[in-house]
């Protein structure tokens, strides 16, 4: 104890000393106090007194600050609930032993936050010791939430058995990785997708990119759901692949394919990928490109030729030119101007005339295009001369000219080297740096544009990036020149548009990344804001310009000027002499209720002094006290007298203006304050809640922030009562969150009966959240027991379950015996045993009473559940409570699949399930659903085409006559269940690799075999022949793999086969089958061209020698892939030949097609 410290008689007496401070002070005074008098029986006899008297959070700041260690052990073990969540903050002071009591009769939100503080601090010797009570008392979910703050060694021994309760992976995945990979690696790479560790998988991905990679298969390595692991793998790139130190697609894609796509459609996202690349790969890219783009490749090249080399872009530019001379003539909806983008790619002296004679056309458009692209042609000379003699005489006629005019301009010069356009539009007619500003082009073309009456908001736009690349280029910034135009234009802007001359009020800093942007419309590039332009000092330069604008604005009492340019400046403001006391402040004093005044405020008060600088504008303006940022300020750094002044003055001005104002009440702060504060400001908000005349949106509000005070429960009590349906809601909302939960509750129960349960309820939540388990059980058991309403008597089962207070589920389990219970009342019991089948009682409630739940409400609450959350150690037992289910007495479509996903732990070995499938007298949604389940875990797979077999030979033929057309509930069902096979044999091989099982492979050529024998079902038998080559054609990224024209002939002379016994819409059937090996728009090429070169040329063949309808079958699959290679290779290549052989194959219906794909 320090010989100086003053000492106190008791903590009344300390208290009183303190009373005038503000709450930030008053605590710093008892943590000084608590450490000048650390260690002595007079500090111990204060917290005692403290913790007696209703201030143990006082007690525990003062105990935690001395370091006392019994007094916070005694803390910890106390009766106050809130205190003991307080103590929570000294738990790294303390031995284990002091923080093992803390569980006894420990409220669902306090042991939650002690699991989240052992985590925190690193106990992991007191968490493993604590793990297996918790388990115990609470259930596998509070085990699972407190298992992140184990030892490894523990979450090894446990995670198997509680993977299935884990509700946050991330932070086992941060704290425990080896351990999560480990689990992750023992499952079936094939099953992992519909298991709970799918999420772990994704929760390690930003933690161990590199063993994701290597544990997940490339069908499921997908950028959107593992973008760490699909960098790590494609990062260096590959086929499929360009590197990832390349900037991404639009969606942060860098697949080769998506970009070869993106060429014709995203061309500013594809520029800026190739502007990256080294010049060969980017020709790479390029070349190919143009070999698919087709007939069209001409024109789609022309946002890419400044990529090329000048001979080859003007090479290019000549064919785009001849392509529209011709194309133009026959359509009249291409782009009129699309001429100039080619021409601007000639060599200058061929390309300039053409350009300056667009850029004087009549035409605004042709005009507009014209004037860009030439001086776009003229900057890739790289003669600064040049392009200033251009600039001299094309800007001074901008200042007659419209505004799209003037921003074409302005938008080619922000394509232009900064350098070199300092250079040219910077210099004096001359030469002399004595000449003039207004000769300078590019001041000349400022003003015009400023002064401009139709400027609008996209051409200062063009302004402020072209200004933007100035001052950020080194060489540019360095200029005096260049800097000080850069400056002139954000000055002028201001002057000449006030706030309009700056960028949009709240864009983001910077650009969002391509995940915030997914389903949401494209977005232009983000404007970046002036401290991010603006050199270092140059502030000052800009500020001084601005001074007279701000004035003037000052003067006319318009003030959002300053204030947008104090939050453009950002942090580099503060270094302005003057700008937050002489615009600031009077911006806020102006008109505090303003939005304006709001952000002047906030950006005012963002400083460490911001407690002076908030009574500083309280002594101005007692009005300045309303504003939020303001009242945030005063509410923790204030005295007491000083918050009593501003509610002396709020209700002054109710009394004048009849305007209220509701305190936002800081939760903290408010806890801090001395009694007398509370007490004003309850009877504040309790006035104003009471008060009839004002809104109800007024009222509410003053009842949400009373609730938060401490203290309110009885000032609370009446408004729950009141007759006005929104006051009561909003009472029972704010007892939820009082400070004494215990006596809210009952208050809330009181209320259970009424037309306000539906609030009861969630303030029911609330509650529990807060209250030990002795206590709330017995209360939710009497809710549940009833008479209260429906709705509460539901929430009391669900939260039974959650809180688990003693004897909980076993109450659940004796209601669901009630005979006569409410159908609403009973699903939520059975739905809530589900959920807790880790609770030996709940599984065996549920199988004692299953075959009662005839209702749909109580078994779409028990088939809601799904398997993964169960133990796995009981989910044989539930899938026999789910067996056990009776017919319901209402169908919904649900149902069957929510049944048939138990199937795989059913007492139904797979000869029975398999049966099932194939029986007509069974129920075939729910059958054939479960045999879909047990596929796909694993352990029917090679059943498949026994099932598909069977039901094939189950669908009655047309011999046996044609049936009456009845509604597809009413129809036969093998057809129904024979399709849904079909598909799930198209599912299962989609997820297999190319060097998998071929087993399922073979079970699809027995199924295939057998219904090519039945022509009725060709078209199901097409499907199964793409579904083949689809999956070759994935897999040939590897060679072994990759198709061959000879494989690929044989299956496509299947498909035809199969079409010529289509009985109708054979080009439907057509288009399934080609699909696989080439994209139908464009131009998608997955095989190579010379393997479908001789694979269309052995169907011509085959189609010659052939008869009948499958000889016309094989000439018009050949003649569909001849039109999509045809068009994709501007039917250059081999094409037109295999188009004329397609005609002499000597088939009438494939001489016409052909004709018409030649002809028309």
């Amino acid at each position: 104890m320090s010989p100086t410290a003053p000492t106190h008689a008791s903590a009344t007496q300390l208290l009183s000393s303190l009373a005038d401070l503000s709450s930030a002070q008053r605590t710093t005074r008892l943590a000084l106090y608590a450490r000048d008098h650390a260690g002595t029986p007079h500090l111990a006899g204060i917290l005692r007194q403290l913790e007696t008297g209703g201030h143990g959070y006082l007690a525990v700041h003062m105990a935690t600050a001395a370091r006392d260690t019994a007094a916070l052990t005694r803390y910890l073990s106390g009766p106050d609930t809130a205190v003991r969540r307080c103590a929570l903050r000294g738990v790294g002071l303390v031995p284990d032993d002091a923080v093992t009591p803390l569980l006894d009769d420990a409220p669902t939100g306090l042991r939650r936050a002690l699991y989240r503080t052992l985590y925190h601090g690193r106990r992991t010797a007191l968490a493993d010791g604590l793990l297996a009570r918790v388990r115990d008392e609470y259930g596998d979910a509070e085990a699972a939430a407190l298992l992140p703050a184990c030892s490894p060694e523990r979450v090894a021994d446990h995670l198997p058995g509680l993977a299935h309760a884990v509700r946050s992976w991330r932070r086992l995945a941060r704290r425990h990785s080896d351990v999560v990979l480990d689990l992750v690696r023992r499952e079936d790479a094939d099953q992992i997708r519909w298991s709970p560790l799918w999420r772990a998988l994704q929760a390690l991905d930003p933690v161990r990119p590199q063993e994701v990679a290597g544990a997940l298969k490339e069908r499921d390595l997908n950028r959107l759901t593992f973008p760490h692991a699909h960098r790590a793998r494609h990062g260096e790139g590959g086929p499929h692949h360009y590197p990832v130190h390349y900037p991404a697609l639009r969606g942060g894609d860098r697949s080769v394919r998506l970009l070869r796509r993106s060429m014709r459609f995203d061309k500013a996202s594809v520029l800026k990928v190739l502007r990256a690349m080294p010049p060969e790969t980017r020709q790479a890219h390029i070349d190919r490109f143009r070999s698919t783009a087709g007939a069209r490749s001409a024109t789609a090249l022309l946002p890419y030729l400044e990529l090329l080399s000048p001979e080859e872009a003007a090479r290019e530019a000549r064919r785009a030119l001849d392509w529209m001379g011709g194309f133009q003539v026959r359509s009249t909806r291409t782009d009129p101007n699309a001429d100039l983008d080619a021409v601007a790619f000639l060599p200058y002296a061929e390309a300039a005339p053409r350009l300056e004679d667009a850029a004087s056309s009549g035409d605004t458009d042709r005009r507009a295009r014209g004037l860009s692209r030439l001086v776009e042609a003229t900057a890739r000379t790289g003669d600064a001369d040049r392009l200033a003699r251009v600039l001299t005489e094309r800007v001074e006629r901008t200042r007659a000219e419209r505004d799209p005019v003037r921003r074409a301009l302005i938008r080619a010069l922000c394509g232009v080297h900064p350098v070199l356009m300092a250079r040219a539009g910077l210099a004096t007619p001359d030469g002399s740096d004595a000449a003039p500003d207004d000769g300078r082009p590019l001041v000349r073309l400022l003003t015009a544009a400023v002064e401009a009456r139709d400027c609008s908001a996209d051409t200062r736009r063009a302004l402020r990036d072209l200004a933007a690349r100035v001052l950020r280029h080194p060489r540019t910034a360095a200029d005096p020149a260049a800097s000080g135009w850069g400056l002139d234009v954000y000055a002028r802007l201001m002057e000449r548009f006030g706030v309009q001359g700056l960028g949009k009020w709240g864009r983001p800093e910077h650009a969002p990344p391509w995940w915030c942007l997914r389903g949401r419309r494209r977005q232009d590039v983000a404007e970046r804001y002036l401290d991010q332009v603006l050199p270092p000092g140059r502030e000052h330069d800009l500020y001084r310009r601005l001074r007279p604008a701000l004035d003037a604005e000052k003067a006319r009492g318009a003030h959002a000027l300053a204030v947008r340019l104090a939050w453009e400046l950002g942090d580099r403001a503060e270094h302005l002499r003057d700008l937050a006391d002489n615009y600031l402040v009077p911006a806020v004093l102006h008109d505090p209720e303003s939005g304006t005044a709001l952000w002047a405020a906030r950006w005012y008060l963002a400083h460490p002094d911001r407690a002076r600088r908030a009574h500083g504008l309280l002594d101005a303006d007692p009005a300045t006290a309303r504003i939020p940022a303001v009242w945030e300020v005063l509410a923790r750094d204030a005295a007491p007298a000083v918050l009593e002044r501003v509610l002396d003055a709020a209700e002054e001005h109710r009394r004048a203006e009849g305007r209220v104002w509701v305190p936002p009440i800081p939760p903290r702060a408010a806890r801090a304050w001395p009694d007398r504060v509370r007490d004003r400001v309850a009877a504040h908000l309790e006035a104003l809640a009471a008060d009839s005349d004002r809104t109800p949106d007024e009222r509410e509000s003053a009842i949400a922030e009373l609730g938060t005070l401490p203290g309110t429960l009885d000032r609370l009590a009446p408004f729950a009562a009141s007759p006005d349906v929104v006051l009561r809601e909003a009472a029972l909302r704010a007892l939820g969150r009082c400070d004494a939960p215990e006596r809210a509750l009952e208050r809330i129960l009181e209320h259970a009966d009424g037309p306000q349960s539906r609030a009861a309820g969630p303030a029911l939540g609330r509650c529990a959240q807060r209250v030990p388990p002795s206590r709330l059980g017995p209360v939710l058991a009497r809710v549940l027991d009833g008479p209260a309403k429906i709705t509460l008597r539901k929430s009391a089962a669900r939260l039974l379950e959650h809180h688990r207070p003693p004897g909980g589920v076993g109450h659940l389990a004796r209601v669901l015996a009630v005979p006569g219970l409410h159908r609403d009342v009973r699903a939520a019991v059975a739905g809530s045993l589900m959920r807790a089948a880790d609770h030996p009682e709940a599984v065996r409630a549920l199988a004692a009473h299953a075959d009662g739940f005839t209702d749909l409400e109580t078994q779409t609450a028990v088939l809601q559940v799904p398997p993964r959350v169960c133990p796995p150690d009981r989910r044989r037992q539930a899938a026999a409570v789910v067996s056990a289910l009776p017919a319901p007495e209402r169908h919904h479509w649900r149902l069957a699949g929510w049944t048939a996903r138990w199937a795989p732990w059913s007492d139904r070995n797979v000869d029975e399930i398999v049966d099932a499938a194939c029986d007509l007298d069974v129920p075939g949604l729910q059958a054939v659903s479960a045999f879909e389940a047990l596929v796909h875990s694993g352990s029917a797979r090679d059943r498949v085409a026994e099932v598909a077999v069977r039901l094939i030979d189950a669908v009655p033929g047309p011999d046996e006559g044609i049936p009456r057309r009845l509604p597809v509930g009413e129809r036969g069902e093998a057809a129904a269940r024979l399709v849904r096979v079909l598909d799930l044999i198209e599912a299962v091989t989609a997820r297999q690799d190319s060097g998998g099982d071929e087993g399922v492979s073979l079970q699809a050529g027995r199924v295939l075999d057998h219904l090519a024998a039945r022509p009725e079902l060709a078209p199901e038998a097409v499907r199964v022949v793409a579904n083949g080559i689809h999956r070759r054609v994935r897999a040939g990224g590897e060679e072994e793999a990759a198709p061959t024209w000879q494989w690929l002939s044989v299956r496509l002379l299947t498909g035809a086969r199969l079409l010529a016994r289509c009985p109708r819409r054979t080009e439907v059937f057509v288009n399934v089958l080609v699909d696989p090996v080439h994209g139908r728009y464009g131009g998608d090429e997955r095989v190579p061209a010379d393997v479908l070169e001789r694979t269309v040329s052995r169907l011509l063949q085959r189609s010659k020698a052939g008869s009948g309808g499958e000889g016309v079958m094989r000439g018009l699959v050949a003649l569909e892939i001849i039109e999509r290679c045809g068009r994709s290779a501007g039917w250059a290549g081999p094409w037109p030949d295999l188009l004329t052989r397609a005609g002499e194959t000597g088939h009438e219906a494939v001489r016409l097609a052909a004709w018409r794909l030649a002809v028309m």
